[in-house]
């Protein structure tokens, strides 16, 4: 069972865990992930969720984005 988040950082993974178990039900079950979503939205996130997302998020974090190339009207 997961605890109860304290810190931002904590809410990120909460959130981030719940939408990455949302897609893997609504895949699996071949539903809407909308749906996925508000049908498991009262269901606790399990550890093995918060791990993947602290995974992701870090993952995230050490990517370097490339520069942003701008064309002469200044679109992209």
């Amino acid at each position: 069972m997961a605890r109860r988040p304290t810190h931002p950082e904590q809410i990120e993974e909460q959130a981030l865990g719940r939408n990455l178990a949302a897609a893997f039900i609504a895949t699996r079950l071949g539903i809407g992930l909308d749906y996925a979503r508000k049908r498991h939205a009262h269901e606790p996130v399990g550890e093995f969720w918060l791990s993947v997302a602290r995974m992701v998020i870090d993952q995230m974090a050490q990517q370097v984005a490339p520069p942003v190339r701008r064309g002469p009207s200044g679109v992209q």
